[in-house]
């Protein structure tokens, strides 16, 4: 896991190279690292209507993946103006196998990049004895597939 700081450094580069990134922290650490651009958080909870919620697990990911990209092609960015887009909810991507492919086909770019957000811990959760949780399941999920280019957090 790379530290805060080695994301402010990527964060100050001139321009990016479809960077998504997996943050590992508290969502005020994460700010501080990006202090210096504009940052546009999209909690992916919000693309869901709470008085029509999907009925199954194949139409939920149709409708978070549709979502998603309608709300994508609403950033702008270009040489005058670099955005990183925090998205938060993130697990929602892997339970629903909605992947990052709409990042990449819909925002990321040389003045756009992603940071996805995995903030809290399970380790302080008094989980029931018959309950066992993997704590480095999700974060897994994103690096195994090579989806998330770098893990950064604000513990390294």
């Amino acid at each position: 896991m790379k530290s805060s700081a080695d994301l402010a450094a990527l964060v100050r580069q001139r321009t990016w190279d479809k960077e998504l990134v997996l943050w590992v922290g508290s969502e005020s650490a994460l700010r501080k690292a990006l202090a210096l651009v504009p940052v546009e958080t999209l909690d992916l909870l919000d693309l869901f209507d709470e008085t029509d919620l999907p009925a199954d697990d194949g139409e939920t990911r149709e409708r978070l993946v549709h979502g998603l990209r309608e709300e994508l092609q609403t950033y702008r960015s270009g040489p005058e103006l670099k955005i990183v887009l925090v998205l938060k909810s993130v697990g929602l991507l892997t339970r629903y196998r909605a992947g990052v492919r709409e990042l990449y086909d819909w925002f990321l770019g040389d003045f756009a990049m992603a940071v996805l957000l995995l903030e809290g811990t399970v380790d302080d959760v008094a989980w029931p004895e018959e309950v066992h949780c993997d704590p480095d399941r999700l974060p897994e999920s994103f690096t195994a597939s090579a989806s998330v280019k770098a893990v950064y957090g604000e513990m390294a």
